[in-house]
């Protein structure tokens, strides 16, 4: 028993000497259940959790709560206490609130009760300035004193419902993430008109039809998971001039056009299966492509500076002669890379060219080096697919599958 305590009391005195930089950086991504918890290993810490600027509530919380008390009604009344007891703390020098994360899948607002509760929480958070804001609610409308909160750097946003009737005012805001979210296209653009040094801007939904707004010229960062039109997209792109990562992901792209002197990064995901999708990529300062397509889909790429890409291929085995030609033809469009990442569904995607070799030349001359995986199964074909791949790259110095 002995041996314990002095065990303790060593924790106890190193826990002591870390600084209280250290001590709030490590509080910063541990959920606030926890931090409670971990205040009875040090007097020292247990004063600190109540001043650290981070708040965080997951889905963790909830089941490191007692079985017998893991109901939504209890969770309510415990981040209720939280921020009771926090909002008496902030009365001591120096405490402030930096971020607030409620980030759960499994909490919805229920009643009106339940929006008066989320709504004081949230009321509390931003009259104490916070920076950082991240909530998954479901059910939940977004209050109108959020969309005027001017000291937020970083919003998001996933499972609410946004009604913005109004522009609304984010002079600081950098980071806004909207994701399976409930809204109309006027609250959208009401909502990021009124980001004026906005910087990332991520969006995903796909039941608002196609979106449409006018974005500040600061943007760098810019991901859509959503229905768009490829005029409003083409124009968009055209007046960012500082977008340096640009990710899509559509059902509806059919004819895309991105033409970007500053853009470095792109990702786009192709869902359709039966229409031929065109992308053409005039970007001569690229240096990152990511592209997951269809062999039928047309994919025209003018990048010099880019020597490596990533290409996922969507097609199932048993594919036709013509289909086979589409594929030879995509590859042909890329036959400029020095490295590639090429993921396929099944190897007999790949085996099958053997059966068009006497109809075209070797679509990637230039490749040096490629990594194959293979995401349905392992490979059954050993043999046949390095020789169907040594024919679309003769030029190869390393072959990797996995």
């Amino acid at each position: 028993m002995g041996d314990c305590g002095e065990c303790h009391n060593m924790l106890e005195d190193r826990i002591s000497q870390l600084p209280d930089s250290l001590i709030h950086h490590i509080f910063s991504s541990l959920p606030t259940i926890y931090l409670v918890r971990m205040g009875r290993l040090s007097k020292r810490w247990r004063r600190m959790w109540v001043s650290t600027p981070f708040l965080y509530f997951d889905d963790f919380c909830i089941i490191a709560l007692n079985k017998n008390v893991r109901t939504r009604d209890m969770v309510l009344k415990l981040m209720t206490y939280y921020l009771r007891y926090r909002k008496h703390c902030m009365q001591i020098p120096d405490t402030f609130l930096l971020s607030f994360r409620f980030d759960t899948h499994h909490m919805s607002a229920r009643s009106s009760s339940d929006i008066r509760i989320i709504d004081d929480w949230l009321n509390f958070v931003v009259k104490s300035k916070v920076k950082e804001l991240t909530l998954s609610f479901e059910k939940y409308c977004l209050p109108q004193f959020i969309l005027n909160a001017s000291s937020l750097t970083l919003l998001k946003l996933t499972y609410l419902k946004l009604v913005a009737p109004t522009p609304s005012t984010f002079p600081s805001l950098k980071v806004l993430s909207l994701l399976s979210f409930e809204s109309d296209v006027k609250s959208l653009q009401n909502l990021i008109s009124g980001c004026p040094i906005i910087e990332e801007l991520y969006l995903r939904t796909y039941a608002l039809g196609p979106i449409d707004f006018v974005v500040s010229g600061t943007l760098k960062n810019l991901s859509l998971s959503v229905d768009f039109n490829e005029q409003w997209l083409n124009g968009l792109i055209s007046r960012l001039p500082l977008l340096e990562r640009l990710a899509l992901e559509s059902h509806t792209m059919k004819n895309i056009s991105i033409r970007s002197h500053s853009l470095k990064y792109v990702f786009i995901k192709s869902f359709d299966t039966v229409e031929e999708v065109a992308l053409t990529i005039t970007t001569p300062n690229l240096v990152c492509l990511h592209l997951t397509c269809y062999s039928r889909n047309i994919i025209l790429v003018e990048a010099p500076n880019l020597l490596e890409a990533s290409l996922t291929l969507e097609d199932r085995g048993g594919m036709l002669k013509a289909s086979l030609m589409d594929l030879v033809h995509l590859l042909s469009n890329l036959n400029f890379l020095k490295k590639m990442m090429l993921t396929i569904r099944d190897e007999e995607v790949l085996i099958l060219l053997k059966s068009i070799r006497k109809y075209c030349p070797s679509p990637l001359l230039n490749l040096k080096h490629l990594k194959v995986k293979i995401r349905d199964g392992r490979l059954y074909e050993t043999a046949k697919l390095p020789d169907s791949l040594l024919w679309c790259a003769p030029c190869l110095e390393t072959l990797e599958m996995v």
